[in-house]
């Protein structure tokens, strides 16, 4: 996102990013912890009446999860390329064009969450408080909010970023594109880092091959995110007017660790 509060840039329409995004995903529940289950369970015990409000839902993943138990569930996102897959994927949900930092659906719910990383795609620290702030005026008295992010591991925060590329395993070429036969090549590249403002941008590389390794075509995004630290997350929630503030590491509800992830829940006042 170049202004996270506008536009995003990350993923383009009919682009390789888009279409290969539930598959990234995929690989990086299997890796790392899912958190779907985290999200779910919450839905369970704490949506009733009002249902649950998904901000920054992307394909919608999470969102049809919740669904499937039979939760009302919407989902809110500023890019018009990944909610038309959400829209393709589930075109029973209801989803909304629009910004975390700035919208208004008229009516409350009794749970927000924004899964996967996805306040931080949000590069603006007032934006970023402003997107919790439309989450509590989102809240019926006593709604609850669930977020995750990664917290920042300072020695991967430097200046000078990281030059090194990681090549992911090779995937399937998503259905319905590029030539048959075809695989896709995914390639993290260079990281650059700002620690004044704690944003940093990652280069992406995604390339269709055939068989011999060749690229048929090859497409560059850089995704811009900003890393929050746990106190500075804790002051924005409190600042938001969130109360029953509660930290983790993961989703299973460990303490607080270094360089883990930040798992958070915190309510509206009743």
């Amino acid at each position: 996102m170049k202004d996270s509060s506008i536009s995003d840039e990350f993923y383009p329409e009919g682009g390789l990013n888009t279409a290969s995004y539930d598959l990234r995903a995929d690989l990086d529940r299997k890796i790392f912890e899912d958190p779907i289950p985290f999200y779910t369970r919450l839905a369970t015990s704490l949506a009733h009446e009002n249902g649950v409000l998904e901000l920054g839902c992307g394909t919608g993943r999470i969102s049809a999860a919740i669904a499937r138990l039979g939760i009302a569930v919407e989902g809110l996102d500023l890019s018009p390329a990944m909610l038309g897959q959400a829209r393709a994927n589930y075109p029973d949900l209801t989803w909304h064009l629009g910004n975390m930092c700035d919208f208004d659906l008229g009516r409350q719910f009794d749970l927000v969450i924004i899964p996967f990383r996805g306040l931080q795609e949000v590069i603006d620290a007032k934006d970023q408080r402003r997107a919790l702030e439309r989450a509590f005026a989102h809240l019926k008295p006593g709604g609850a909010i669930a977020l995750d992010l990664m917290d920042p591991d300072l020695r991967y925060c430097l200046p000078e970023g990281d030059p090194e590329h990681v090549e992911l395993p090779i995937f399937p070429m998503p259905e319905g594109v590029g030539q048959p036969g075809s695989r896709l090549r995914i390639t993290a590249m260079e990281r650059t880092n700002d620690p004044l403002t704690q944003k940093f941008s990652e280069h992406w590389r995604f390339e269709e091959i055939n068989d011999q390794g060749d690229v048929i075509t090859r497409e560059d995004c850089w995704h811009h995110l900003r890393w929050v630290h746990r106190s500075e997350m804790r002051l924005m929630l409190e600042l938001s007017g969130f109360v029953s503030i509660s930290e983790f590491s993961d989703f299973e509800g460990n303490p607080p660790k270094y360089a883990s992830n930040q798992v958070w829940m915190a309510k509206r006042p009743d």
